[in-house]
């Protein structure tokens, strides 16, 4: 008859293994424990199959790249397009399923599907409410305040006069882009619900650029959202030799301006000044009058550069012509005149 074992038996022969352990011929001992060593050695990294990664990190460093400049150049034109300071920074490079990108954004928004020819497929311009109401105040002469309060649906007049911005958007793309491909951008759509163009599908993954712009006090985030499928053609385009290129035409360019600047004609004049006259006086003036000025015979002239005084300099003569000699030079803050 078979020993039936008591609890506290069945309880100690289970102590003697682990959870982990395989009950193995002690001649096999060693090599299971070499096999788990190798094992516990081995990195293990995150992979989610259902949203793969299509771009690599160099591609990515290279986008990230192409648009800081555009960041930069687009602050720029902006400024100039609405007549004050606007700050325009990249904010991040990252990649995500279109459906993720769409769940991301607020509901109205200003939403443009965008033709990247002769790329196949379209690109997203995403503007938030945010600082897309406070861009329309200022175009209309306004502080830049934010009066649609970020959650009404844009109007048909809004559109239009925002789409100025959007076109001066695609033309510094264009022109931050023509290091990789020569691209001619349009709008092909506008919505103000996001789920109303689908440029892909959900889970398809897409590139999402975005940049965070100042409008005053005003703050809100534009949103570049590419395909990667639509970059699969040029996606060998994107390598670190090539950022590293452009690094160096970067400064092949650099001197390119500097000697440019360095044959830049620039208007002097010599003049003495200090002295002011009514509008009476100026009508009473003939031919042969006498105007007696301020500045005496000793004193020293300003030398003028573009109209803007640089030097003070003495009046002597250099065989038959008038000449001046540099006296010192006038110190004065930086201004943008």
């Amino acid at each position: 008859m078979a020993k039936i074992l008591s609890q506290d038996e069945v309880d100690a022969l289970l102590n003697e293994f682990s959870d982990d352990d395989e009950v193995v011929a002690p001649e096999k001992k060693e090599e299971v424990k070499k096999k788990k060593t190798d094992i516990s050695d081995k990195k293990v990294s995150i992979y989610n199959f259902r949203r793969p990664d299509r771009a690599s990190k160099e591609q990515l460093r290279s986008l990230h790249y192409l648009h800081d400049r555009f960041s930069r150049n687009f602050s720029s034109s902006l400024s100039a397009y609405l007549r004050a300071l606007i700050d325009v920074n990249l904010y991040s490079v990252e990649q995500f399923t279109y459906a993720e990108f769409i769940l991301s954004l607020p509901d109205p928004t200003y939403f443009n599907a965008i033709a990247m020819d002769p790329l196949e497929g379209s690109a997203v311009l995403e503007i938030n409410p945010k600082i897309l109401f406070p861009m329309i105040d200022k175009i209309l002469g306004g502080k830049g305040e934010d009066f649609g309060g970020g959650m009404r649906i844009i109007t048909d007049i809004e559109r239009e006069l925002i789409e100025g911005v959007v076109k001066l958007i695609l033309k510094d793309l264009i022109e931050s882009w023509k290091q990789i491909i020569e691209l001619k951008m349009k709008i092909v759509a506008t919505e103000t619900s996001p789920q109303l163009i689908q440029v892909v599908a959900p889970n398809e993954i897409v590139i999402l650029i975005v940049f965070e712009l100042k409008v005053g006090e005003a703050k809100g985030f534009m949103n570049f959202c590419i395909p990667s499928i639509v970059m699969e053609p040029i996606a060998h385009r994107f390598s670190q030799d090539w950022y590293a290129d452009r690094a160096k035409m970067s400064v092949e360019e650099l001197k390119k301006i500097k000697l440019n600047l360095l044959k830049t004609k620039i208007g002097m004049e010599a003049s003495i000044t200090g002295n002011t006259l009514t509008t009476e006086n100026i009508l009473d003036i003939n031919v042969g009058d006498v105007i007696k000025l301020e500045t005496g015979v000793n004193d020293g002239l300003n030398v003028l550069l573009n109209g803007v005084e640089k030097f003070s300099a003495y009046e002597f003569r250099n065989k038959k012509k008038k000449s001046v000699q540099i006296a010192d030079i006038i110190q004065r803050e930086f201004k943008n005149e």
